[in-house]
């Protein structure tokens, strides 16, 4: 091989015409990509920012939720009482707990509901019962029991969520929830004793799905 004066950075084989550009070749060497190297890249900022979202959604809702981190508003039929001697909750302390465990994220604390899916409690003829209409004692005893489905009308909005059964809740305790809420957000209507709500679990304990409005209607006519 030898050089060839026609160029710089051109030579030219010696048994033949072939030609090599050595400044396109080392050009070419220089525009290929460096291999890729895990860990040495940054951390996207989108990524970074959905991170922080979450974990700023995530406190928020435990802070809001959390229930001051109490045991007996987590922890069914268990009462925070330093002594195992003391007396059991008054029947309206008791209704309290139960409703701030069991009601208060579809009902508010307020009792106005939330939106046009779940009612209020706050001033409904369902709580109430004052003989203005159709609804009874036993109606919402009945309701939580076995819940409730389909349509249902509040203060003369119409509502269409659905609310669970609470039957696994002793006598006692539907009693207290059901005077609780019976009394508060400006309710005066008088107390549900536990007897009464054991007579409707014993008139309605072969139910196995959720009332109706109409099927309510119907009841002890």
């Amino acid at each position: 091989m030898r050089r060839d004066g026609a160029g710089d950075g051109e030579f030219r084989d010696a048994d033949g015409p072939e030609e090599i550009d050595l400044q396109g070749v080392h050009g070419s060497i220089l525009r290929e990509h460096h291999e890729p190297a895990e860990g040495r890249e940054s951390v996207p900022l989108w990524f970074v920012s959905v991170i922080m979202l979450l974990v700023f959604w995530g406190g928020f809702y435990l802070a809001t939720n959390s229930g001051g981190f109490r045991a007996d508003v987590f922890v069914p039929h268990r009462v925070a009482r330093p002594d195992p001697n003391a007396p059991p909750p008054a029947p309206e302390e008791l209704g309290r707990r139960l409703y701030v465990r069991n009601c208060v994220l579809c009902h508010q604390a307020t009792g106005l509901g939330v939106g046009m899916q779940y009612p209020p409690l706050a001033g409904s003829e369902w709580v109430v019962t004052d003989g203005s209409g159709w609804h009874r004692e036993e109606h919402l005893v009945a309701v939580l029991l076995h819940g409730l489905e389909g349509p249902v009308e509040v203060r003369g909005r119409s509502y269409n969520g659905a609310m669970p059964p609470w039957k696994l809740l002793r006598d006692e305790e539907i009693a207290a929830v059901l005077t609780y809420i019976r009394s508060e957000w400006g309710n005066a209507a008088a107390p549900v004793e536990p007897e009464f709500v054991a007579e409707v679990r014993r008139r309605t304990q072969e139910r196995r799905k959720p009332w109706t409005v109409g099927e309510l209607r119907e009841m002890g006519r």
